[in-house]
């Protein structure tokens, strides 16, 4: 089976790769110029160089496409509006086209549960998405709608995973980002690191995105997707700090106190044209300072789903990433 992966040199794309590999199946990625697919050439992927907005890049790469696995997206807690209109929405009005085009058996989509607006309490698939006003959550609550538009308009048979906080080997946001912000002690808790992160581990996620592209019954739906753990931020933040031999946080902001902080610090930034990542952001906040609780029952009454690797073991992993990649004083 030919598969298209966007996105396959980021975490959850390079892991989905070698997990559709180690199936016997046949993986194509579509990669920019500038990305470093070395690895991808060593285990024997094809390579179509272009970018989400190169239509007949696009179209070529989706030709003779049996399952397009869409990963790429832009991730980041702040940045231009639109920069991620181009990848969260544009980008996915465009891959859409393609696999339409190439009449593929299923699309599978990476969203997040980040376009539920971060409501503390439990959340089902069937929650309405809710808009925060934040670049990154609203782009991908728009990109999923294209989704959904499609499967309804020209039947594209999709399948949707909402990811809650995703971890792991190659992580630039939760492992080496948070790292680095705990190297400068600029890395604060959020109601003292109490709240539940919601984490999953990025392999876990890989089987979710398999175990859908294989079952008929995820045509149509929508999945969270998270290891279930009660593990909160402290937990995990301590832990990454004792690996790669950092203090941990010293200072913790009260949630309220630390959104108008984060709103002061983005709107200064705005004003004066700044791109770069400010001290605090809104979404770091909102990840941090509200419980991240979304149930995966309908993805384990479905699909059999069961998360495989715990959070200690996905620790181990992570901690020999650090030490492959430098991210350890050690």
């Amino acid at each position: 089976m030919l598969n298209l992966v966007t996105g396959a040199t980021g975490m959850i794309g390079s892991h989905l790769v070698e997990a559709l590999l180690a199936r016997g199946e046949t993986v194509r990625a579509l990669v920019r110029p500038t990305s470093q697919a070395a690895r991808l050439r060593e285990l024997g992927v094809e390579l179509r160089i272009g970018s989400l907005t190169d239509n007949a890049t696009l179209m070529a790469a989706a030709d003779g496409v049996e399952r397009v696995y869409h990963c790429a997206a832009l991730v980041q807690d702040y940045g231009p509006p639109q920069a991620f209109e181009q990848a969260n929405v544009i980008g996915v009005r465009n891959i859409l086209a393609a696999a339409t085009r190439a009449r593929v058996s299923r699309f599978v989509f990476v969203s997040t549960t980040d376009i539920y607006g971060f409501p503390g309490r439990p959340v089902s698939e069937s929650e309405r998405p809710s808009p925060r006003g934040i670049a990154y959550t609203d782009s991908k609550i728009e990109g999923e709608r294209l989704v959904w538009n499609h499967h309804r308009s020209v039947k594209l048979p999709v399948s949707i995973i909402r990811p809650a906080t995703v971890f792991g080997p190659g992580s630039r946001l939760l492992v080496a980002g948070l790292i680095e912000l705990l190297r400068r002690r600029q890395l604060p808790h959020i109601d003292e690191g109490q709240h539940i992160a919601g984490l999953t581990y990025v392999g876990n996620l890989v089987d979710l995105m398999l175990l859908a592209a294989d079952n008929e019954q995820a045509v149509g739906q929508a999945y969270n997707a998270s290891d279930a753990s009660d593990i909160t931020w402290a937990h995990y933040i301590e832990q990454l700090a004792g690996l790669a031999e950092l203090p941990p946080p010293r200072k913790s902001y009260p949630y309220r106190r630390a959104f108008t902080l984060a709103s002061l610090w983005e709107g200064w930034y705005n004003l004066r044209g700044r791109t770069d990542r400010p001290p605090l952001t809104r979404l770091m906040v909102e990840l941090m300072g509200t419980d991240q609780l979304y149930p995966i029952t309908k993805a384990q009454q479905q699909l059999g789903y069961a998360p495989r690797m715990t959070f200690d073991q996905g620790m181990r992993a992570v901690h020999d990433y650090m030490k492959r990649n430098g991210l350890t004083l050690g």
